[in-house]
């Protein structure tokens, strides 16, 4: 009997149509899909932020995260810094990672956002930057310590130069403490950040 020589299976189909339309699919794994393909297409952000927003299942927001991080244009920071507000702890504490792994791309949005009207907005920029490796990350949190009105925007910069400060600083570390006679702890804290950097 003739032996049938068996073909070796068929790859699988590459994933066809709109990776758009498929970012509205019924099942995550389109969703999912549709994220990893338009990781490659800077006019994909505001797609994926919308869909970001409505995502409930886990796996396809970190994908989505994954995407608008590769893609890194300004127009994506910008979206990620939306999340800097929002009630989803999770979804607030991603936008903050994935924003710290952009690095150069993130900088020119903290302009805009330590300006916010929002306190709370300008305390999430400020901690990006102890995760920010860029050497402007340092100025940054100088500026919102020199600057700012808000005592917790003050003390999440003193927190971040107690990370990245040098010695040279401990000057200005100490007079922000002395804009606010009556919150101690902030004396507590720049004693603390002066220590550790001098």
């Amino acid at each position: 009997m003739a032996l049938v020589r068996k073909h070796p299976a068929a790859a699988p189909a590459p994933v066809q149509g709109d990776p758009r339309e498929a970012l509205e699919g019924a099942t995550a794994a389109e969703r999912r899909e549709a994220a990893h393909r338009l990781a490659a297409d800077p006019d994909a952000v505001d797609p994926l932020a919308d869909r970001l927003a409505r995502e409930a299942d886990k796996s396809v927001r970190e994908a989505i995260l994954l995407a608008l991080g590769r893609i890194g244009t300004e127009a994506a920071v910008e979206r990620l810094f939306d999340l800097l507000g929002s009630e989803d702890v999770w979804l607030r504490n991603a936008a903050i990672e994935t924003l710290a792994e952009m690095d150069a791309a993130v900088i020119g949005a903290l302009d805009r956002a330590l300006s916010d009207p929002d306190s709370d907005r300008r305390i999430f920029a400020v901690n990006i930057l102890v995760s920010l490796r860029h050497p402007a990350a340092a100025d940054y949190a100088r500026r919102a310590l020199a600057e700012d009105d808000h005592v917790n925007v003050v003390a999440a910069s003193i927190d971040v130069l107690a990370e990245i400060g040098t010695p040279e600083m401990i000057p200005e570390i100490e007079a922000a403490a002395a804009r606010f006679p009556d919150a101690p702890f902030l004396t507590y804290a720049a004693r603390a950040a002066s220590r550790r950097i001098a």
